[in-house]
């Protein structure tokens, strides 16, 4: 049970923060609650994940990437464009309208700004994509995202997100560049090497604080209503984006593959193609346009898809990891011919 625990050790703490963080949120003080998401910047930890995550990633293999574009194209294909189709059909057998669109929503939301890569480098995968596709998408996703939410709302929806394209300045491209930067003097390099791995696992446990806040936030959206969704609602709810997900990520899979790309390649574009961030899905579930009296829900369907991928990722990525290692074991142990 002990060595269980210590493999799947970061599963575990995500149920915990999952779990400890909806709880916290419905039933714990709320001026504690308050504070804890006052003081606590999401955009500003996920700039410090990514900046950690490209200071640890080796130069070569992010200019390889830049060499092959398919892959990426392709991720951010599944991510933008084949994702809300799959998402479509599922909204429309939700018992809740506010269930129906916010699916709709957390559907058309560009990759994840952080935990595609985290995941990525725990499967063994090629953390180089994985971090290209979590630009290209959020880029794309301030002309990308309006259409697709015009033809959910059947009007001519135009959304201003000047500050969204400014935050991603900030919180993704700036740290994946400084990240880099930090690597070109022999000294970075040498402490980007001897570090990785305690570099790795920092940013890891600075994504389940992320994990913590979004929970809270969720809790506190159940306290505020008087009447909470019946459980049938929810498990359908729950259901449809998990099977969104897992579709996107097989799909992601399939087509990587078919590209010939290597398994870190098509690790990297079944993540980054099939996780959704966050942060934006709430910023254009909390837009005047989305927003209604009659949708107070409307941004749970974004938690349930949050907390669905990384439930089910980290247990992908375990996997991953292990079969990784064991291709390599007894490739090691040949011995060489004369």
């Amino acid at each position: 049970m002990r060595a269980t625990l210590i493999r799947h050790w970061f599963l575990c703490a995500l149920a915990v923060a999952l779990v400890g963080g909806l709880i916290g949120g419905c039933y714990g003080p709320q001026t504690l609650v308050r504070v804890a998401l006052r003081v606590t910047h999401p955009a500003v930890v996920t700039a410090v994940v990514l900046f950690l995550m490209s200071f640890s990633l080796d130069t070569s293999r992010f200019c390889d990437a830049l060499r092959h574009p398919l892959a990426v194209l392709w991720g951010a294909i599944v991510n933008l464009g084949v994702t809300p189709l799959l998402a479509w059909p599922l909204a429309g057998w939700q018992s809740r309208s506010d269930f129906s669109l916010g699916l709709m929503i957390a559907s058309i939301a560009p990759c994840t700004l952080a935990t595609a890569s985290v995941f990525t480098r725990r499967a063994r995968g090629n953390d180089a994509i994985s971090l290209l596709v979590t630009l290209v998408t959020n880029l794309a996703c301030v002309v990308v995202s309006p259409l697709w939410l015009g033809v959910i709302l059947h009007s001519d929806a135009h959304i201003d997100l000047t500050g969204v394209m400014t935050q991603l300045v900030y919180c993704v491209l700036l740290p994946t560049l400084l990240g880099q930067c930090a690597q070109r003097p022999r000294w970075g390099a040498a402490i980007a090497l001897r570090s990785r791995g305690l570099l790795n696992v920092s940013a890891q446990w600075l994504v389940l604080l992320l994990v913590v806040i979004a929970a809270l936030r969720g809790g506190m959206i159940l306290r505020a209503e008087r009447t909470n969704p019946a459980p049938a609602s929810l498990l359908l709810l729950v259901v449809s984006c998990m099977s969104v997900h897992l579709t996107s990520l097989w799909i992601g899979w399939i087509g990587a593959k078919s590209l010939r790309a290597s398994t870190e390649t098509a690790i990297a574009v079944a993540l980054s193609g099939s996780q959704k961030t966050l942060p934006i899905g709430i910023l254009i579930a909390t837009h005047p346009l989305v927003a209604r009296d009659d949708a107070p829900f409307v941004t749970f369907p974004l938690l349930a898809f949050h907390a669905g991928q990384l439930l089910i990722d980290a247990m992908l990525a375990d996997r991953w990891a292990n079969q990784q290692n064991a291709a390599v074991v007894p490739a090691s142990a040949d011995p060489v011919t004369p």
